[in-house]
């Protein structure tokens, strides 16, 4: 098998089954060579992220509809339309030549024959340029040029109107820069970024948190040492942001309601010094597995892994905790830059949320003593899975309330709440709310 077939395999299982790449592509190329692997992976998230405007082209190309094309066959034309486009070091013969025997293998000799001359066709026109998206009707421009659903695109034009929509839809095709947390129970920035820079791998001071680093690309880092002994953990600056909302203290009982695979734990378990308890919660045994290995990993005692069901009531849990951490299952529609398979979420299917986030945080809430503050989190941009979550909790808890906070290279938050967004802060999309019993 090749790449490129790998890649195509992973297009169909994605859309019949709604299988994630990352699990297929690691789990069916384990017998490709790196480069095969490398080109796979490539070829797949490339086509995920730009699905809406290839099937542009090859309608703008093709004799047929792409709506009337065989499903596998129409994923190996935009596997071959991807290459043309996009990848200036693959040949132009052999992106044709190996699309069609893909699409002679996934269809039939008219398909093969059919794929031939389309390809073609594209890679004549692609020196001279590209035909453009007619802007006229504004939502279907925006929604084929940056390859996001029209509902999604619609919602985004109402909140941030047409200008800060398409810079939202412009940094979400963009590739970021990797953010690390310096794990201070164990180093220091200063010799973290010596120690990588002894492994060969180029890292930065991060501009604004002080117990972080930039990295251009995180597949070095995946081999580092520094990162096996657990020196550094691959966290997004929201991520981290939100933590520092919660601000937890050395001594305190901190509680981590849906914590796998325990990123937001450890850093807790880091701002106390090690100091006091977390409670680290998830409802999945081998993801609480995940959690205690990564506490080990990176020196966390006081980390207490739990198997429990956030959206359930636990009594023994009630009124303890000095801190809670609620960041909740969501739409992932923040993280589109990172995960482009969230493009394809079913508007209809993010309805199913926001009464399970409610079941948590309404939980959540009642372990929370007196006095304690609670963050609540999410790394989505919808209204609907986090203000109206929030507001209704607080029209139904008098004995709650917003508690301004303050974010380092942010600012103050004197409302309680703020959503991130990867074009005006340079993060994950993400909401945080922070709420205080009093």
């Amino acid at each position: 098998m090749t790449g490129r077939e790998l890649a195509l395999r992973a297009l169909i299982a994605f859309r019949r089954e709604g299988t994630w790449p990352e699990q297929y592509l690691k789990k069916a190329g384990s017998a490709l060579s790196p480069e095969d692997a490398s080109l796979a992976a490539t070829l797949t998230y490339g086509v995920l992220e730009r699905r809406a405007y290839l099937d542009f082209l090859l309608d703008a190309f093709g004799s047929r509809p792409v709506s009337k094309l065989t499903p596998q066959v129409l994923d190996a034309l935009r596997l071959g339309a991807y290459q043309l486009v996009f990848l200036d070091r693959i040949p132009a013969s052999a992106a044709v030549n190996e699309t069609v025997k893909l699409a002679r293998t996934y269809g039939n000799a008219g398909a093969a024959g059919y794929a031939n001359a389309l390809l073609r066709a594209l890679a004549r026109a692609v020196p001279d340029g590209l035909p453009s998206i007619p802007r006229e009707d504004l939502l279907t421009y925006l929604s084929v040029q940056y390859n996001h659903p029209r509902w999604f695109v619609g919602k985004m034009r109402k909140r941030l109107g047409d200008e800060g929509c398409e810079a939202l839809l412009a940094a979400n095709n963009e590739t970021p820069a990797v953010t690390a947390r310096v794990n201070t129970l164990k180093t220091t920035r200063e010799a973290l970024l010596s120690r990588l820079q002894e492994e060969g791998i180029s890292a930065r001071a991060h501009a604004f948190l002080p117990e972080a680093v930039t990295l251009d690309s995180a597949k070095t880092l995946l081999r580092s040492h520094a990162l096996e002994e657990g020196l550094l953990y691959i966290q997004d600056t929201a991520s981290q942001l939100c933590i520092e909302a919660l601000a937890p203290c050395p001594g305190e009982q901190v509680l981590d309601v849906c914590a796998a695979p325990g990123g937001k734990s450890l850093l807790c378990a880091q701002k106390m010094g090690d100091d006091g308890t977390v409670i680290s919660m998830d409802l999945h045994p081998h993801r609480v597995e995940l959690i205690e290995k990564n506490a080990r990993r990176y020196g966390a005692d006081c980390i207490r892994p739990l198997v429990g069901d956030a959206s359930r009531d636990m009594a023994p849990l009630h009124d303890r905790f000095d801190a809670v951490l609620c960041d909740v299952p969501c739409s992932g529609m923040g993280v589109i830059r990172k995960k482009p398979d969230v493009r394809y979420k079913d508007g209809d299917e993010i309805k199913t949320l926001p009464p399970i986030q409610s079941a948590i945080l309404e939980n959540a809430a009642a372990d929370l003593r007196s006095g304690g503050r609670l963050v609540y989190s999410t790394c989505t941009v919808l209204r609907e899975e986090n203000e109206a979550v929030v507001d209704a909790f607080l029209a139904k808890h008098p004995e709650f309330a917003l508690a301004p906070f303050s974010l380092p290279g942010i600012g103050e938050v004197p409302e309680g709440r703020i959503t991130l967004w990867p074009h005006v802060h340079g993060t994950d999309g993400f909401f945080i709310a922070k709420l205080q019993k009093i």
